[in-house]
C-alpha cells in the first residue's frame, strides 16, 4: 500500500524582522522562479528543514539569521482517504498537528542521535508508511529521514552529477545502494533480517569456541582432569551431596540464631521498662497530675484508675517473673543454636579435610576438585553448542522456506531489464547517444556516467526520471512530491535548453506533485537584443517557458517577485498575520 504525501503550503516568517514568506502550492507542476541567488533552493530546503531534515542546515544559514518558524501542511492519501497535516518547525522544535486537532511536539530535534529526533523520526516513517533499514556498525536500523526523500529531491549543488549524494554521509551505510534500491522497488526478503544477522554473530562466535575448546582438549591438563574425574565420580558425588545438606543445615540455624537474639533484645529491653515502672510506682501522687513510672513524664491523667485497670490482668511483679524466665530460655535458645553451629562448622571442616586428604594412586581429592571446575565448564559448553545447533538447524529449515538470495536476485534482475528500458528511452528523447555497457545500464551496477557537461546533466536527469517511473509502478514506497533543484545549467545551449524543457514538461510523474526550480534572468531589453554574448539561458522567460512546455494547471512561483536576490523572506508579515497567529498557536500547547 503506497502512501502519498503532497504539499499544500510553506509558510516562513520572521517576528524579529516582520517579514515572512507564503505561498500555496498547485497539486500537480510547480515552477520556481527567480533570479540566481533569490531562494529557490532555499524553498525546497525549508520544506526539508521542516520536516526534520538537519542536512540542510548549512545551506539556510542566512534563512535561519531571521530567526524564523517554518510551516508546511500537507496532505496524506492512503487508499483514497485523505488526511490534512501541519508540521511546524521552530530552530530546535517541531510540532505536528494531527487531522483530529491534536499536537504532537518534539523538542531538541537539532542533533540526529538526540532522543527527540530518533522519536520524530519513528513518528514519520509511521506517517508516511516508510519501513526502510540499513546496517551500520553491524547492527539494521531505522533509516534516516534523509533516505525517505532522497529519490524523489535532486539538489543543485552534487545532485546533477551524483546520483544519490543529495544528502550527504548516507554513503556510509554498509550495502546502502541494494537495500535502498530493494526498498523502493519493492524487493523485500520476507525473513527478519534483525534475527538473521543475530544467527549469523551467533555462530561466528560458537565457531571462535569451539576451535578454541578442540585446542584446549588436547592439553594434558585436560586429559588428567577427565581422568581423575572417572576415578573419585562416586566419592565425589556423595561428597557434594553431604556437603549441601550440611550447609543448608549451617544456613537455617544461623537463620535461628539471629532470631533468638532479635527475641532476646526485645525481652531485655521490656526488662528495662519493668523495671523502671517498680522503681517509680511509690513516687505516684495519684492526684490529677501524675507522671510517667519510666520516663517521669508529665501525665494529665491519674494513674489510679490506670494502674488498677492493668493490675486486674497482670501484677508488676508476676510481668517481671515471667520476662526473666523468657529471657532466660532466650539465651538458652542462643547458646544451644550457637553449639549447633559450631557443630556443624566442624563437622563441615573435618568431613571436607579428611576426603581432601584421601588420595587415589598419587591423587588428591583436592587435586580432582581444582580439575572438576574445568571438566564442569567443558560439559555445558558441549551441551550449549549441541543445543545451539538445533537452534541452527531449525533456523536454516526456516530459511529455506523463506525467499533465498537467488530469489532476490531474480527479483533484481526483472527490475532492472525494466528500469533499462525506460531508463533507455529517456536517454533517446533527451537526445543522448545510448549507453552500451552493463556498469551504465543494470540498476544495481550504476556508480556514475562516462559523460561531462550538458550531456552528464542530462544523463542523470533520465537515470532520476527513470527510477522515479519504476517507484511509481512498483506501488510499495510512499511517494513524495518530485522536486527537481535547478533543472537548468548556465552553459546549457538552445537546443538544450529545448529538449530538456520538453522532457520534463512531459515526463513528470502523475501520481503526485512536482517542484521544478528554474533560473530567470531576462532584463530589460534582453528578449530583443540579438547580442551573441548572451546565454540562452538569460533570454527564458518563465511564464512562456510554462506555457511552451509544461501542463495547464502548473503554477508559477516567484522568488523576491522574480526581482531581487534572497528574495524568500521579502514579504511583510503585517499581511499574513491570520496564519501567522495559527503558526503560533500550535507551538504554545
Amino acid at each position: 500500500m503506497s502512501i502519498d504525501i503532497k504539499f499544500n503550503n510553506l509558510f516562513v516568517g520572521s517576528e524579529s524582522s516582520k517579514l515572512c514568506f507564503y505561498e500555496e502550492f498547485s497539486p500537480q507542476a510547480n515552477i520556481i522562479s527567480g533570479r540566481n541567488t533569490s531562494g529557490k533552493s532555499s524553498l525546497l530546503q525549508s520544506i526539508l528543514f521542516t520536516f526534520g531534515i538537519n542536512d540542510v542546515r548549512e545551506n539556510l544559514s542566512e534563512i535561519l539569521d531571521y530567526k524564523p518558524i517554518f510551516r508546511v501542511d500537507f496532505t496524506k492519501t492512503t487508499e483514497g482517504n485523505q488526511e490534512r497535516y501541519t508540521i511546524v518547525r521552530e530552530e530546535n522544535s517541531i510540532y505536528i498537528r494531527e487531522p483530529n486537532g491534536k499536537v504532537v511536539p518534539f523538542y531538541g530535534i537539532n542533533a540526529d542521535q538526540s532522543s527527540e529526533h530518533i522519536k520524530l523520526k519513528e513518528y514519520v516513517r509511521n506517517l508516511t508508511g516508510f519501513s526502510l533499514h540499513l546496517e551500520q556498525h553491524g547492527e539494521l536500523k531505522s533509516a534516516p529521514l534523509e533516505s525517505m526523500f532522497l529519490p524523489y529531491y535532486i539538489s543543485q549543488s552534487v545532485g546533477w552529477v551524483y546520483l544519490r549524494e543529495s544528502f550527504s554521509n548516507l554513503q556510509y551505510y554498509k550495502n546502502f545502494q541494494s537495500d535502498y534500491l530493494d526498498y523502493y522497488l519493492g524487493i523485500i526478503n520476507n525473513f527478519d533480517r534483525k534475527l538473521h544477522k543475530q544467527l549469523t554473530r551467533r555462530k561466528e562466535e560458537l565457531r571462535s569456541n569451539i576451535k578454541n575448546l578442540e585446542r584446549y582438549s588436547q592439553k594434558a591438563e585436560l586429559q588428567f582432569s577427565n581422568l581423575i574425574d572417572e576415578q573419585f565420580g562416586i566419592d565425589a558425588e556423595n561428597y557434594i551431596k553431604e556437603y549441601v545438606d550440611f550447609s543448608k543445615s549451617l544456613e537455617d540455624e544461623r537463620n535461628s540464631y539471629i532470631r533468638f537474639c532479635n527475641n532476646l533484645s526485645l525481652l531485655q529491653n521490656h526488662h528495662k521498662i519493668i523495671k523502671r515502672t517498680k522503681k517509680h510506682v511509690h513516687k505516684q501522687s495519684y492526684n490529677d497530675i501524675d507522671r510517667c513510672p519510666a520516663c517521669t513524664q508529665v501525665l494529665s491523667y491519674s494513674l489510679e484508675g490506670l494502674y488498677s485497670y492493668y493490675q486486674k490482668y497482670n501484677d508488676t511483679i508476676e510481668l517481671e517473673s515471667k520476662i526473666k524466665e523468657n529471657i532466660t530460655l532466650e539465651k538458652s535458645k542462643i547458646n544451644s543454636s550457637a553449639k549447633r553451629i559450631n557443630s556443624l562448622k566442624e563437622t563441615i571442616s573435618s568431613k571436607y579435610e579428611e576426603v581432601l586428604n584421601v588420595e587415589f594412586d598419587g591423587v588428591t581429592f583436592e587435586q580432582w576438585i581444582k580439575n572438576k571446575a574445568s571438566v564442569e565448564l567443558y560439559s555445558k559448553i558441549k551441551l550449549d553448542i549441541k543445543n545451539f545447533e538445533e537452534e541452527v538447524l531449525k533456523t536454516n529449515e526456516h530459511l529455506r522456506s523463506m525467499s533465498t538470495e537467488e530469489d532476490v536476485i531474480r527479483k533484481r534482475k526483472e527490475k532492472e531489464k525494466e528500469f533499462k528500458t525506460i531508463f533507455s528511452n529517456y536517454l533517446s528523447k533527451l537526445s543522448l547517444p545510448p549507453l552500451t555497457s552493463f556498469r551504465y545500464l543494470n540498476l544495481y551496477e550504476i556508480r556514475s556516467f562516462p559523460r561531462q557537461g550538458v550531456e552528464l546533466h542530462k544523463t542523470v536527469m533520465a537515470y532520476h526520471f527513470a527510477l522515479n517511473t519504476i517507484i511509481a509502478k512498483s506501488n510499495f514506497a510512499h511517494r513524495l512530491p518530485f522536486m527537481l533543484d535547478a533543472i537548468l545549467k548556465e552553459d546549457i545551449d538552445e537546443t538544450n535548453i529545448d529538449v530538456i524543457l520538453s522532457f520534463a514538461g512531459n515526463n513528470l510523474p502523475t501520481d503526485t506533485q512536482s517542484f521544478i526550480s528554474i533560473s530567470e534572468h531576462v532584463k530589460d531589453g534582453v528578449a530583443n537584443q540579438t547580442d551573441q554574448g548572451i546565454k540562452p539561458i538569460e533570454k527564458l522567460n518563465i511564464r512562456e517557458v510554462k506555457n511552451t512546455y509544461f501542463p495547464e494547471n502548473s503554477k508559477i512561483i516567484y522568488i523576491g517577485d522574480g526581482k531581487i536576490e534572497r528574495g524568500l523572506i521579502s514579504l511583510t508579515l503585517d499581511n499574513y498575520q491570520k496564519i501567522y497567529e495559527d503558526t503560533i498557536a500550535i507551538t504554545s500547547i
